[in-house]
C-alpha cells in the first residue's frame, strides 16, 4: 500500500521492489518525458462515440470510391446556369456533292460559303463540275476567266450570326468578275426551300457596279427547310427569266446547298429584310460604247449595222 505521508523530498535511492498496484492518486502534472517505447500499432477498436464537431482541416486526397447509395432525392435549387454546348461552327465550306451536282455544305453553321475553288470561273474555262446547278442549267459557251463575265464564289450567313434557321434574316454574297465597266452586267438572286426539288424563288436583282471584281449583297428571310439552296444567276445584258436560268452566251449560273436548323433554334428570329429595289431598265445607249473588236457584244437591246457606218446601235 502507498504511505500516506509522502515525503516533499524524493529519495535518491528508488525502491527495487516498487508496488504492483497503482496509486489511487495520479499525478495532476504529467511527465514532462514521454516514454520512449509507444505502442505501434493504433487500437482496433476505435471510438463508439466520434466527435460532433466536424474536423476544421479536411482531407487533401478525397475518396476514389464514392458512395454507392446516392441521395434518389433531387435538388430543390437547381442551377440557374445552363450547361454549355457546342457553339454553332462560324463558317462551314462546301464540298461538291455528286448527288446533287452542286457544293453542299452538310453540317449547320452561322454561314456557308463554296469556298475559292468549287465555283471559280465558268463551264467555258476553269470551273470545275459544270455547271454547278440543281436543275442543269448551264452556263454560257463563251468568255475568257477573269476578263469575262464569271462567278467566283457564293456565301450565304445569317445577319445575328446563329445558326442557318428558319425564319432568321439571312445574307447572300457573291463575289463576281465584271467585263469592260460592268454596267452591261446583272446577278440575279434566288433560293428554294427544298434543294431536292427546286422551285426558285426570285429575290432581286444587282447591278455589277464596276469592273473586274466585285462583291454583291442581298438579304433574305430564310424559309423552313432542312436542305436548302441559295442561285445567283449572272448575266450580260437580257432579262431575268422564269426559269431562273438566262441562257446566255456570257452567263454564269451557280448554286449552293446548305443544311439548315429548324425555326426557333438558336437567337430570336429577324425582322423582315429590306427589299431590293427593282433595276432600271439598261439604256440602249450603251449600244454606241460597243467596238468591232467586241461585236459580238451587239445582242439584245443591240444591233450590229454593216456598211461605211457600220457598228453597234440601240435595236429599233
Amino acid at each position: 500500500n502507498p504511505t500516506k505521508s509522502p515525503t516533499s523530498v524524493p529519495t535518491n535511492s528508488p525502491s527495487k521492489s516498487p508496488s504492483v498496484e497503482p496509486t489511487d492518486a495520479p499525478s495532476n502534472t504529467p511527465t514532462n518525458m514521454p516514454t520512449a517505447s509507444p505502442i505501434p500499432a493504433p487500437t482496433k477498436s476505435p471510438t463508439k462515440s466520434p466527435s460532433l464537431e466536424p474536423t476544421h482541416a479536411p482531407s487533401t486526397t478525397p475518396t476514389k470510391l464514392p458512395t454507392g447509395s446516392p441521395s434518389p432525392v433531387l435538388t430543390s435549387s437547381p442551377t440557374s446556369q445552363s450547361t454549355s454546348l457546342p457553339p454553332t461552327p462560324t463558317l462551314v465550306v462546301a464540298t461538291f456533292d455528286p448527288s446533287l451536282n452542286v457544293p453542299k455544305c452538310s453540317t449547320v453553321g452561322s454561314s456557308c460559303t463554296s469556298g475559292t475553288q468549287l465555283l471559280n470561273g465558268k463551264g467555258s474555262n476553269l470551273e470545275p463540275n459544270p455547271p454547278n446547278t440543281l436543275d442543269m442549267c448551264s452556263d454560257g459557251l463563251v468568255g475568257v476567266y477573269h476578263s469575262d463575265e464569271s462567278i467566283d464564289e457564293i456565301k450565304v450567313s445569317t445577319v445575328d450570326g446563329g445558326p442557318l434557321r428558319g425564319g432568321a434574316m439571312a445574307e447572300i454574297e457573291v463575289k463576281i468578275w465584271a467585263w469592260n465597266d460592268g454596267s452591261a452586267d446583272t446577278a440575279d438572286f434566288y433560293y428554294v426551300t427544298n434543294a431536292n426539288a427546286p422551285i426558285w424563288e426570285f429575290i432581286g436583282s444587282k447591278r455589277a457596279g464596276g469592273p473586274d471584281l466585285q462583291t454583291l449583297k442581298v438579304q433574305y428571310s430564310i424559309p423552313d427547310g432542312l436542305l436548302q439552296a441559295v442561285r445567283v444567276n449572272f448575266r450580260y445584258l437580257g432579262s431575268r427569266k422564269a426559269s431562273a436560268c438566262s441562257g446566255g452566251a456570257w452567263d454564269d449560273v451557280d448554286d449552293l446547298v446548305f443544311s439548315a436548323a429548324g425555326a426557333g433554334a438558336g437567337a430570336a428570329s429577324a425582322a423582315t429584310p429590306p427589299s431590293v429595289p427593282p433595276l432600271t431598265p439598261m439604256d440602249s445607249s450603251y449600244c454606241t460604247t460597243i467596238d468591232k473588236f467586241h461585236k459580238d457584244r451587239c445582242v439584245d437591246i443591240c444591233r450590229w449595222k454593216k456598211g461605211r457606218k457600220g457598228g453597234c446601235y440601240p435595236k429599233k
